[in-house]
């Protein structure tokens, strides 16, 4: 059973990602690896920041952006273009 569950929220240009239980700062990298294993998603690149995580990935021929801001406690998803 996975550790984490997650959902997608669509709000205008970027797609928030609901997680229960939600990582802290110190587990993101934890949920990053479930959460490219779970899209069957491949890593590009990965910075983790003293304010913001961001987690490059590709699903097929797509890439995007995942996103957790520290200070407004917020994951995200962006279209890498």
């Amino acid at each position: 059973m996975s550790r984490y569950q997650f959902k997608f929220r669509q709000t205008g240009d970027c797609t928030l990602v609901d997680v229960s239980p939600k990582p802290d700062w110190e587990e993101f990298d934890d949920f990053v690896q479930q959460f490219l294993n779970d899209l069957d998603a491949k890593l590009v690149e990965q910075d983790l920041g003293m304010d913001r995580h961001q987690v490059r990935y590709r699903v097929a021929d797509k890439q995007y952006v995942l996103q957790f801001e520290h200070y407004t406690d917020s994951i995200w998803v962006e279209r890498d273009y």
